[in-house]
């Protein structure tokens, strides 16, 4: 590639102000989505958005953010951790509550949910009480879950991988728990 148009790609990457949107959707069996995007072309991301909703059985709406609450997350390595010591751990440091989980790895992790304002030092806690933490960030932690059949639980999880495929999308949460 030419090193022409690649600095013509820079500038002109410095001179658009990319803007963040939030949008809210329904998915397969009803279960929600908040889907983050940064973008330099609302339109298109917006399009964009709606076809893969769309494609999937779903539809753009409003008000699926109130099936959420932002809150602050630690996760944490969970290697060695007892259930029970991960639920000591999260009342000393001041974490409302834990969830055990893997990452890509299928290594145990420790998800500590706190308060907002409380991210900080739950973390810092963590620490000092000889947890390894991984990331702490603001998250939506969802506090209706919707259970989904088989079928539309792979429609729903071919969705998100379509969502987050896609190069404007930086997050989506959802509130969708598999059906036992």
């Amino acid at each position: 590639m030419p090193k022409s148009s690649v600095e013509a790609a820079i500038k002109g990457a410095k001179a658009k102000a990319g803007t963040q949107q939030t949008y809210e959707a329904r998915g397969p069996g009803g279960c929600m989505f908040l889907i983050e995007v940064l973008t330099d072309n609302n339109t298109r991301s917006h399009q964009e958005i709606k076809y893969l909703i769309n494609k999937y059985g779903g539809a753009l709406c409003d008000g699926a953010r109130h099936n959420f609450n932002r809150k602050g997350v630690v996760v944490a390595q969970g290697a060695g951790v007892s259930s029970e010591r991960a639920l000591e751990l999260a009342i000393e440091a001041g974490a409302e509550d834990v969830l055990e989980t893997e990452d890509e790895d299928e290594k145990p992790l420790l998800k500590f949910i706190c308060d907002m304002t409380a991210l900080k030092n739950v973390r810092t806690s963590l620490e000092e009480l000889g947890l390894n933490t991984v990331s702490a960030d603001l998250e939506f932690v969802s506090h209706t879950p919707t259970a989904l059949p088989e079928a539309q639980l792979d429609t729903a999880s071919t969705l998100l991988e379509a969502l987050n495929d896609c190069p404007d999308v930086v997050r989506v949460w959802d509130n969708i728990q598999a059906q036992s």
